[in-house]
């Protein structure tokens, strides 16, 4: 039963837990879902997982926790745009991952300090992610012809012969 796996009241009490009492996300999914759906899809120690809609990086959280879990050396990309919240802590929906990701090592590192470190693993455990912010485009955009005749297509096309923005 798909109940036993998680619940998005999971979801909210783990995210809850994360972000000191106050879910940033209404409806989060469950850590427990995506570490089975890493389990079914048959990650193995190596592997690298992306989501291409990273939201509150709940994937991310799963790969690292999982990894805690069999001794796995995953990785993961996590994408998201950043989409504008209503928030001032958090003014991005890009914002809330990176932050979440942030407080679950610290919480795995917490977990780990004062204990001696007898686990037999290939490679030691990695807790660091980096963070890529795409540049604005250096080309002129397309913006598509309003006449469809040939001097329009011919303005258009001049306008992109040099297709690099000035500077």
């Amino acid at each position: 039963m798909l109940t036993d796996i998680g619940t998005v009241a999971d979801g909210t009490a783990e995210s809850k837990t994360l972000f000191d009492g106050k879910s940033p996300f209404d409806f989060p999914k469950p850590v427990s879902v995506l570490v089975h759906l890493l389990r079914v899809g048959g990650t193995e120690e190596g592997d690298l997982v992306m989501d291409f809609f990273a939201g509150s990086c709940t994937t991310a959280q799963a790969v690292v926790e999982l990894n805690r879990k069999d001794g796995g050396n995953r990785r993961f990309i996590m994408v998201q745009l950043p989409e504008p919240t209503d928030r001032k802590d958090f003014p991005t929906i890009a914002d809330i991952g990176k932050e979440r990701i942030r407080r679950v090592i610290t919480k795995l590192q917490k977990e780990k300090e004062g204990k001696l470190d007898l686990e037999a693993r290939n490679t030691p455990e990695d807790l660091g992610f980096r963070v890529f912010k795409l540049a604005e485009s250096n080309y002129k955009p397309w913006t598509g012809v309003e006449e469809r005749n040939p001097e329009g297509y011919t303005r258009q096309i001049e306008l992109h012969i040099d297709p690099l923005i000035p500077g």
